[in-house]
């Protein structure tokens, strides 16, 4: 009987052994999961203080900063580019308001409603005529509109067919239609579109 009362005493330690080793090992992953939490907190506030720093002391910081800042605003600068090529990519531009991505060009938000304003660019009106079918503003010289795609000049130079076709053979070859340059390798004209 002796001997099943040392075993059991020995059971009990083993047991007790293993239940303390458990709540150690449950105790020390709670207190390392308290101390990811708090170095999660502190990171964050260092980055909030590096922040707020460089927005104050940008222009006047002291010498052991000056790299650093240098680095970080280089780097949201070509951050900033990199989000406008995309921008352009997908057409679209950022609601001022509530920056929600819009078409270019829309007069308002779709997401808040917020009227959104047009950038105008100054053209000189001088180097600029008048589409006669849509009424855009195109550059002069071009032979078709750059808005609604008809030719800019109704009247275009048109020559006999035996003259176009002698200017062919030549080195230089040239629409017999408008009667503008073209290369040798091309089945359409660049300039009013008749086929070659």
């Amino acid at each position: 009987m002796a001997f099943f009362d040392d075993l059991s005493r020995k059971l009990t330690s083993v047991s007790q052994t293993a239940v303390q080793k458990t709540k150690d090992v449950a105790d020390i992953a709670k207190i390392n999961a308290e101390i990811s939490d708090l170095q999660r907190t502190a990171n964050n506030l260092y980055y909030q203080i590096g922040k707020l720093y460089v927005e104050k002391h940008a222009a006047s910081c002291e010498s052991d900063f000056f790299g650093m800042i240098g680095s970080v605003l280089d780097a949201e600068n070509k951050i900033s580019e990199r989000r406008q090529r995309i921008q352009d990519i997908k057409g679209v531009i950022r609601c001022e308001k509530c920056g929600a991505e819009i078409p270019s060009g829309a007069a308002f938000c779709s997401s808040c409603g917020a009227s959104i304003p047009q950038n105008t660019v100054a053209v000189d009106d001088t180097d600029m005529e008048k589409c006669t079918n849509c009424g855009a503003m195109v550059r002069k010289g071009m032979r078709f509109c750059t808005v609604c795609g008809k030719p800019m000049n109704q009247q275009m130079p048109s020559q006999s067919k035996e003259q176009g076709e002698s200017q062919v053979e030549t080195a230089e070859r040239t629409c017999p239609n408008c009667g503008a340059k073209i290369e040798s390798n091309v089945a359409f004209c660049t300039e009013c579109g008749a086929k070659l």
